[in-house]
Parts: C-alpha cells; sequence; structure tokens
C-alpha cells in the first residue's frame, strides 16, 4: 500500500518509502509471489513500478496523466485495476442511478443500497473526465486493464459501490471511457484469468472451467446487457435462480 492519505482526505500519513518498497517487492519475487500495490497518486505509480510491482491497484487520481507516466506503466508491462467506480466515489459521484435500476434494486438489500446511494466524498476536486480519459489511454497503448470495484463493506462513508453491482458499473464505465463492450468483458474474465495465471478459467472453452453466465440481449454491442441475468453456472452447476 504506497498512499500518503492526500486523496483520502488524510495528508501525510505514513507511507513506505523507496527502499522498503523495493526490498518488499524483491523479496516476494523470489518467493515466486506476484505483487500488486495500491496506488492513488502519480508519485505512488512512479515508485511502485520503480519497484518492479507486477500490477497497480487503483489508477492515479491526483492529476491527469502525462505522456512520462503512460510510457512508464506501458514499458514496464504492469496490469492496471482502475477501480473506476472507487474514483467516482471518492470524487462524490454515487452509484444511485445504478441502484435505481430494477434489475440491481432487486438484489440489494437496504444497506447496500444506502450504501450505493452514498460516496466518499473525500476529493471532490478529483475530475472523472480525467480518470476515463487516462483508461483510454492506457487501452490505446496495450497495457492490460482488469475489471475490479474495491468494494467493502454496506456502510455509507464507504459509499457509492456494492458488491457484484458495482462490477457491472465498473463494466459500464470502461466503456464510457472508450473501449468497446467486448475489451470491457475480457477485463473482467480473459485478461484477469491471464495475468493472475488463472489457466483454467476465463474463457468459454472446451476443458477450461465452466463458471458461464447467459443474459438476455448482447453485450458484446451494449454493456449494460450484463445485467440481464437469466442463469448462472459455477464450475458446471446451475445455480438456483
Amino acid at each position: 500500500m504506497v498512499d500518503d492519505g492526500s486523496v483520502e482526505g488524510h495528508p501525510g500519513l505514513p507511507m513506505l518509502d523507496q527502499p522498503t518498497l523495493n526490498a518488499g517487492v524483491a523479496e516476494a519475487k523470489r518467493r515466486g509471489k506476484l505483487t500488486i500495490a495500491h496506488t492513488l497518486t502519480i508519485d505512488a505509480t512512479r515508485m511502485a513500478i520503480e519497484a518492479g510491482i507486477d500490477g497497480l491497484a487503483h489508477l492515479f487520481m491526483d492529476q491527469p496523466h502525462t505522456h512520462e507516466i503512460i510510457d512508464l506503466i506501458k514499458s514496464s508491462g504492469v496490469f492496471v485495476t482502475p477501480c473506476i467506480v472507487l474514483n467516482a466515489s471518492m470524487m462524490g459521484i454515487s452509484g444511485s442511478e445504478l441502484a435505481d435500476d430494477p434489475r440491481v434494486a432487486s438484489r440489494l438489500d437496504s444497506d447496500w443500497d444506502k450504501a450505493l446511494r452514498s460516496s466518499f466524498g473525500h476529493y471532490p476536486q478529483g475530475r472523472i473526465e480525467d480518470v476515463l480519459t487516462t483508461v483510454k489511454t492506457l487501452s490505446d497503448n496495450g497495457v492490460d486493464l482488469l475489471a475490479g470495484t474495491d468494494v467493502s463493506l454496506p456502510l455509507p462513508f464507504l459509499g457509492g459501490l456494492a458488491h457484484g453491482a458495482s462490477l457491472h458499473h465498473e463494466l459500464q464505465y470502461l466503456v464510457q471511457a472508450g473501449l468497446t463492450p467486448t475489451q470491457a468483458l475480457r477485463a473482467a474474465t480473459a485478461t484477469t484469468a491471464r495475468r493472475f495465471g488463472l489457466d483454467d478459467r476465463g474463457r468459454i472453452a472446451e476443458g477450461l472451467r465452466a463458471d458461464l453466465l447467459l443474459v438476455d440481449g448482447d453485450p458484446t454491442t451494449s454493456i449494460s446487457d450484463t445485467l440481464n441475468t437469466r442463469v448462472v453456472w459455477r464450475r458446471g452447476t446451475r445455480l438456483p435462480a
């Protein structure tokens, strides 16, 4: 976790210095572990990449991207899990529109509904447009993007997010950023499986794990059709509706 608290409204928190971060990543790699860094600023992103990190959880939101940071991310080969839904929440953007969708509302209890309609709101000076532009630029430069949300507990001060629902929301944000629906779907399936070394899943193919989602519509054309869930199979077993 490479974070001085500036984005969360607590600037000046103690954080890892570069030598400690370097040593931690090096030891993890020596033990054959995948390394991921929580980074919300450009400076933290640069530190993590210098340390040799494998992936970034979150996308910096303290300023627009520069050619230098895009080139650094691209050349390092890291993957990026933007968690746009989290960045939006930090900027005060709630998930109320998603919560109003009957396909979502029918699956939320009152606590999750209240949380989704709230937001972190600690970084109102941020610009979601900058985040979306950076996501598109990373994609255009061939950086692997993974779909994630950073959802934790159903509490209003951790708001704007809800388990399950926010993943669908993240896919919508990825498309809003300029990715094709198919690219967004890959970010939640094949690309994630590949970057985490999960060779038995992430694609529909003979011999792989049969984790399948059947929906009405065509999410390769309209990404919100992922919410039209009809049937779910897990390891080849159909789950109760």
